[in-house]
């Protein structure tokens, strides 16, 4: 880790582009931070009927910096607002697969088909209390909330009942475990087949058609479209993690280890996670750029997230009403650019110094 954060210093000081990236990508973070304080003239969607297609700086002080679109909203509003929308959907779902595609590609990668054993009685606990949690804590709550957007009780309810089952699941579990000695005996599972089998599910579907196919049902607001996106970014981080920890595994210094009685944990944190920083933090921000783009692509064809929220996509999108307005392209286009830019940049100068260390 600190050889990396070293070489990140050495590329601050050397290279112009790769500064010039991270101050534009910290600029753009600290912008969706502060932007509900900052004193705007318009807000994203206060409605003007009488300035429809305003041109860019047209129309004296009162003018808009950006124009307006088809009912008068300010485009330079909508445009920071988008940007605001883009990182708050983008940066948590990133994080989130990036911790989980590591879990699950790091527990692949390091016990295999046989390295994990565990008691019967877990397993078939395990397997029943995630299928009431797949029904009791995912399909109900969505259920209710696309059946009955104003009743909450039901959502209690299903929460409740959910505890429940875990209490009697745990309770069923100690029974097993004391009345009969077959629920005793340890199996090996596979967890890098049944993580791989999971995988080449998900990515079996394309990624806008498993989600417009999801998103057609489900209520569109931010957190499911969230939860949308999390199921699908996780499988690239998880192939790299496991690809990684595969390799480092067979390294000497690991082998090592594992012959001195180093415990498992000491070699998944200390060893082994250290030296995967530099790829997983390019997976990351890859990531990060490919969701900026898929938002603004959903948001385009009007698919997940709410007509009221900002976002570049839906001012973008305008232009298909009105060839002639070209600032409804331009100037969220410029900044869905740059800002895509800015991380490849990124990612370029990181992957370089990491080849160049292995050679």
């Amino acid at each position: 880790m600190q050889a990396l954060y070293n070489d990140i210093k050495q590329l601050w000081r050397q290279k112009i582009a790769f500064r010039v990236a991270l101050c534009y990508l910290a600029g753009f973070t600290l912008l969706a931070v502060l932007l509900p304080w900052l004193p705007l003239r318009y807000m994203p969607n206060d409605i003007n009927l009488d300035k429809v297609y305003a041109a860019p700086c047209m129309g004296g002080s009162n003018s808009n910096w950006f124009g307006t679109d088809a009912l008068g909203r300010d485009v330079f509003a909508n445009t920071l607002f988008g940007a605001r929308t883009a990182i708050l959907i983008s940066f948590p779902v990133a994080s989130f697969t990036a911790l989980l595609g590591l879990v699950l590609g790091t527990t692949a990668g390091f016990f295999g088909d046989s390295g994990f054993k565990t008691k019967r009685v877990h397993v078939i606990v395990s397997v029943i209390a995630a299928v009431f949690l797949v029904y009791l804590g995912l399909y109900v709550p969505i259920k209710a909330r696309v059946l009955l957007p104003s009743n909450t009780s039901l959502i209690y309810y299903s929460v409740a009942s959910l505890i429940l089952v875990f209490v009697v699941l745990w309770g069923l579990a100690r029974l097993l475990w004391v009345r009969f000695a077959w629920f005793h005996k340890p199996i090996a599972l596979p967890v890098d087949q049944i993580i791989l089998r999971i995988i080449e599910t998900l990515t079996s579907v394309p990624r806008l058609i498993f989600i417009l196919v999801l998103a057609s049902f489900l209520p569109p607001t931010v957190p499911m479209l969230a939860i949308l996106l999390a199921l699908t970014y996780w499988t690239g981080i998880a192939r790299l993690a496991r690809a990684e920890m595969l390799k480092i595994k067979n390294l000497p210094y690991f082998e090592s280890a594992r012959s001195i009685g180093v415990t498992q944990s000491a070699m998944v944190f200390r060893h082994a996670l250290p030296n995967m920083l530099g790829p997983l933090l390019i997976s990351f921000t890859f990531a990060l750029a490919s969701l900026l783009t898929f938002e603004s692509t959903l948001s385009f064809l009007g698919i997940g997230i709410p007509n009221t929220l900002p976002s570049w996509g839906r001012t973008i999108a305008g232009i298909r009403h009105n060839a002639a307005a070209w600032w409804l392209l331009a100037f969220p286009g410029t900044f869905l650019l740059a800002t895509v830019m800015a991380l490849q940049v990124t990612n370029y100068y990181i992957l370089a110094i990491i080849q160049a260390r292995k050679k």
